[in-house]
């Protein structure tokens, strides 16, 4: 039981991030068979994560049609934002009121590294870009002491991080270091209004991100 929990879970892992990094794009069938032997597993647990994945909305299950990779789903996309703006702008807000010269320095140092990854080459460059803006956003909740709640909440709005990802992939990434500056320039001086404001300029991007990713491939999107 344990080692069959095991590898659905391997499974489950494995084709979550493939589906979130754009390996598999929306639209790809999947064949448990041929997914299977590509892991070395049985059908089994194969099945089992693909039904796991169809619950979480980036699988589509069609008895008489197959198996697929699910569109983007933009409804999905605004609720995780929703939730995820609700969530960091209360750790951020404490974090106002208890500045420190040090959380400066360490989001300042953050930037400077989101920078180094941008203007680097290789085949991890989206991803590491991707890890170093979560890293900043992360540092809030670090600071009050509750970065277990940013890792939960990274681990689960996986639609939005799927479209930050393919966003990168896409080539959008310029304005992500001067909005960052801007929010740890209301951290550092402005008032908690400013700060909340510069959050939400932020992260309503995503909105901009989806425009430009509809436009280039407007099949990779629904209207949940």
């Amino acid at each position: 039981m344990a080692a069959s929990s095991s590898a659905r879970e391997a499974a489950y892992q494995t084709l979550w991030n493939r589906i979130v990094t754009m390996e598999l794009k929306p639209g790809d069938p999947l064949n448990d068979r041929q997914l299977a032997e590509e892991m070395g597993i049985s059908r089994t647990p194969v099945r089992e994560a693909l039904i796991m994945l169809n619950i979480a909305h980036m699988v589509v299950i069609k008895p008489q049609s197959g198996t697929y990779v699910a569109p983007m789903d933009l409804k999905l996309m605004r609720l995780e934002q929703f939730a995820r703006f609700t969530l960091e702008k209360e750790m951020l807000l404490q974090v106002y009121d208890h500045c420190q010269p040090a959380y400066i320095e360490a989001y300042q140092a953050n930037i400077r590294a989101y920078e180094k990854a941008a203007a680097s080459r290789g085949p991890q460059k989206n991803s590491r870009m991707l890890e170093v803006d979560n890293q900043f956003h992360r540092l809030a909740f670090t600071f009050c002491g509750m970065e277990d709640h940013f890792d939960h909440m990274i681990s689960t709005f996986k639609h939005i991080e799927r479209l930050r990802l393919f966003s990168l992939m896409l080539g959008e990434n310029e304005s992500v270091p001067s909005q960052h500056r801007q929010i740890v320039e209301a951290l550092e001086h402005g008032t908690a209004g400013q700060l909340a404001q510069a959050l939400r300029e932020h992260l309503d991007r995503y909105k901009l991100s989806v425009q430009q990713a509809r436009k280039a491939h407007p099949d990779y999107f629904i209207e949940g």
